[in-house]
């Protein structure tokens, strides 16, 4: 078992695969009893790396270790920390075990270094946002600016959400099922005060009510900023970067399959996506286009405009850890211009008294306040609705939402 997930870290971490896509694709290889326990350290050690990792450095003074060698420690040192039932003896066998196929002249060194783990206590950085760098294996330059932005305290709290396990979270499709019936599976509950429900059975994607289309994966935040988009029946609406087309389809809904959705984004696969899921959800409003967001031409003019920009995921990390791994301050400055490029190509196609609304999965006020900011003082023919940062929750990752109209001539 403990070789599939270090197979399967090895190509995360080190081959750059999605995680979510290795475990959809390679699961299946893991006896269903093994399966909860392997996802669990599969995440778990993605989501902890830069801790673990910190952990045994401090006991070793090689400047050079084996890249799979790192995996294995980090991989073990997340099973002795955070697994209760699982003897430390046993991780230490395994990983030694597995140690030997990789490189035989390791083996040793990676026994010495978990026993060094297990009898000695972790030795945390003074400076409070290294601590709470290290503890959540975030980067200290990201933990500056949220202290920067939203305060010590809400830095602190973001960090340690992204460590924390969501539940799968669905929208219902009010189009095919109503409430009394989709609430009759013993998988499915209601969130208080809510349209949305938690999923509590295994692999979503097998369960009937996802093979017919009446149900979703969708978090809160993604589906509030659909909701702020405000949709009528009969209008006419414009996702510019809409794979995998969760927002469309619950926009659908909303306009109760009537009216038009052009869908676009710039890779032809995620396009396929998108038509594939309309297709599952009995939608037949949405119209899925290849097209570069940032050069929108051959489009008229539209009722409403969803423009969910690409952004550094800051906000989603407890859903997609992958991110911790491979995060750099510099992709800001590349990601930030194309935002701006999107917003302002998505505007053009915006009715006179329409709605735009820009979006993030991101906490970061250079990606959002700031953007709006700077659009609005280039576009003086839009008004600022109004603007949120939904801070992540026990159901919910980090979003911002701002709703912008375009004013009248």
């Amino acid at each position: 078992m403990r070789s599939w997930v270090f197979k399967a870290l090895c190509s995360v971490v080190l081959e750059g695969t999605y995680s979510n896509l290795y475990l959809k694709n390679h699961l299946k290889e893991v006896p269903k009893k093994d399966q909860a326990l392997c996802t669990r350290i599969f995440y778990g050690t993605i989501q902890n790396y830069d801790y673990c990792q910190y952990i045994y450095q401090q006991f070793t003074n090689r400047k050079r270790i084996e890249s799979k060698i790192d995996v294995l420690l980090v991989m073990s040192i997340y099973q002795i920390k955070f697994l209760d039932k699982v003897p430390d003896y046993a991780i230490c066998n395994e990983a030694v075990k597995l140690a030997k196929k990789v490189n035989s002249k390791s083996a040793g060194f990676v026994n010495a270094i978990l026993h060094k783990v297990i009898q000695n206590e972790v030795k945390l950085p003074e400076d409070e946002v290294e601590r709470i760098a290290i503890m959540n294996s975030i980067k200290p330059w990201l933990i500056r600016i949220w202290c920067s932005q939203y305060g010590l305290d809400t830095a602190e709290k973001i960090a340690m959400h992204s460590n924390t396990t969501l539940p799968i979270v669905v929208r219902r499709n009010s189009l095919l099922i109503n409430e009394e019936n989709f609430l009759k599976d013993p998988y499915i509950e209601k969130i208080k005060d809510s349209e949305l429900y938690v999923y509590i059975g295994e692999q979503i994607s097998s369960h009937p009510y996802y093979v017919k289309g009446y149900m979703s994966a969708q978090d809160p935040g993604s589906y509030q900023i659909a909701r702020t988009l405000d949709v009528k029946c009969e209008e006419k609406v414009l996702d510019v970067c809409s794979a995998p087309g969760t927002k469309a389809m619950a926009l659908a809904q909303f306009m109760n399959n009537r009216g038009t959705i052009d869908c676009l984004d710039i890779h032809e696969h995620r396009v396929q996506l998108i038509k594939k899921d309309a297709k599952r959800l009995h939608v037949d409003i949405i119209h899925a286009y290849c097209k570069d967001a940032t050069k929108i031409l051959d489009l008229g003019l539209y009722d409403r405009v969803l423009c969910d920009v690409p952004c550094s995921g800051y906000g989603v990390l407890a859903r997609k850890p992958d991110i911790k791994l491979r995060m750099k301050s510099e992709d800001m400055d590349s990601l930030i211009k194309i935002q701006r490029e999107i917003l302002a190509s998505a505007a053009s196609h915006v009715k006179e008294n329409g709605c735009l609304v820009y979006s993030t999965c991101t906490l970061n006020k250079k990606e959002n306040e700031k953007q709006i900011e700077y659009f609005i003082k280039n576009h003086p023919g839009f008004a600022l609705e109004k603007e949120e940062t939904l801070f992540p929750n026990e159901f919910s990752g980090g979003f911002f939402i701002a709703k912008l109209v375009r004013n009248t001539h």
